[in-house]
């Protein structure tokens, strides 16, 4: 019986996460894949099942990782609304340095696969509403502390919050001047300032 192929699996995703990321899930083909990750195609069909089956391991680790990166953001502060602003300001300097106009994976991939794929449709926004949800309970927990009025509606801001950063991550695609960034963002932060007590 073949020893099956040795590889760092994580590197692999790595590498088939920016393939997918650049050109989309339909336009990216298994060729394409095994140049990136420098697998054979049997080693990818043996590891992963299918095209599919790897984009959708993808996905799982964009979106953890995203959502390990905004819960060390909301850490950084006692503050809620300062730690918010500090993941947009994060945020902003992401935006900044997208050269290539690559946009949120998870985003990209809603706009493209939506109306195609049922499955992708729930994990991808199933995880964006985990994110939602982090706002949702920092802002809660300031309303709770007395940061905030205590008729804030915390749900609606927080949906706000995912809306602007909706809005930035697919403008980002068509790679603006970086200064239009930090613009929107101060918009946005500032409804936050409106709920301040």
């Amino acid at each position: 019986m073949a020893r099956p192929a040795e590889f760092d699996r994580s590197e692999v995703l790595n590498k088939a996460m920016e393939i997918f990321w650049r050109t989309g899930y339909i336009a990216t083909s298994v060729t394409d894949l095994v140049h990136a990750t420098n697998l054979k195609p049997g080693s990818l069909y043996g590891a992963f099942n299918s095209k599919r089956g790897l984009f959708l391991e993808v996905i799982d680790n964009y979106a953890n990782r995203s959502l390990t990166r905004i819960s060390e953001c909301m850490e950084q502060s006692d503050s809620a609304i300062d730690a918010i602003a500090h993941f947009f300001s994060c945020m902003c300097k992401e935006l900044e340095n997208d050269e290539l106009g690559k946009g949120c994976l998870m985003i990209n991939t809603l706009l493209e696969l939506a109306t195609e794929d049922d499955d992708i449709r729930i994990k991808v926004t199933e995880y964006l509403n985990r994110i939602e949800h982090h706002f949702y309970v920092a802002l809660e927990n300031a309303r709770l502390n007395g940061e905030i009025k205590p008729e804030t509606d915390c749900n609606s801001l927080a949906k706000m919050l995912m809306t602007g950063i909706w809005g930035l991550r697919v403008m980002s695609t068509t790679r603006p001047d970086p200064a239009i960034y930090s613009g929107i963002v101060v918009h946005l932060l500032s409804s936050l300032e409106r709920v301040r007590n």
